[in-house]
């Protein structure tokens, strides 16, 4: 009698027991990572036609029963959308830019946080950090984004130089004590807004004071930082483990 085979799970495959997995390895992590409380934004850069009426040589992308107008509407707003399947309508599935995502906010219970965002992948520079508040993680998929992860930001500080961070630790100790010990008419760096400061500070960054050029690993994703740079869903197979890593699983 042939044995029952074993259910198909979201989960990396573990090594087998007999094995010593290296330090950092998906099979080395033993316990699940907590799972976010707040909302979870995928940005991604697929500019593909979904619905009826859909360009392409590909049939399966007009298969939808929505309209391809309606779909490259809600993509192209530049504001994110949805992704619970059960209130968006728009959702092209399975297609893995989505599907990969929503499988796993469905298994972590979190469907209701899940949105998606749009950046084309000729995109200059990344929306306004701003944006991104009402979120506590983004992820930013695919190598058309791996350029941003070189981009300073206070919570990405630690992926630059020493003496890139001694720098911007120079000059924001500069503008606190200016804010507590002079007139605002004679302090210049006081005078710039906090937003405007970093914009300068991520601006003054060479290509050398960044430590980091490539996608994220799961030490950043256990770091719980705000952004994380992955790889797109169907790509390198290191992404199951980070993927479930950022969705707690």
């Amino acid at each position: 009698m042939r044995a029952p085979t074993a259910q198909r799970t979201l989960r990396p495959r573990s090594a087998p027991a007999a094995a010593a997995p290296a330090s950092g390895s998906p099979a080395a992590r033993r316990a699940p990572l907590p799972r976010p409380t707040g909302r979870l934004l995928i940005v991604h850069a697929n500019g593909k036609e979904y619905g009826r009426g859909a360009g392409g040589s590909k049939a399966s992308n007009r298969e939808f029963p929505f309209a391809v107008a309606d779909y490259v509407a809600m993509r192209d707003s530049g504001v994110p959308y949805s992704g619970d399947p059960r209130k968006n309508k728009l959702i092209p599935l399975p297609r893995p830019t989505y599907t990969e995502f929503i499988n796993r906010a469905r298994a972590a219970r979190m469907l209701d946080r899940l949105d998606f965002l749009y950046v084309p992948a000729e995109a200059p520079q990344p929306p306004p950090w701003r944006s991104f508040e009402p979120y506590e993680r983004v992820v930013w998929c695919g190598v058309s984004f791996r350029r941003f992860a070189r981009l300073w930001t206070p919570e990405r500080h630690h992926f630059f130089q020493p003496s890139f961070q001694a720098r911007v630790f120079a000059v924001l100790c500069c503008a606190l004590r200016q804010r507590t010990t002079l007139p605002s008419s004679t302090a210049a760096l006081a005078s710039l807004p906090t937003d405007l400061l970093h914009v300068i500070l991520a601006a003054s960054a060479g290509e050398g004071d960044s430590r980091r050029d490539g996608y994220d690993d799961m030490a950043a994703v256990e770091s719980g930082c705000q952004h994380l740079f992955l790889p797109a869903p169907g790509s390198a197979g290191v992404r199951e483990a980070l993927f479930d890593g950022v969705f707690g699983l």
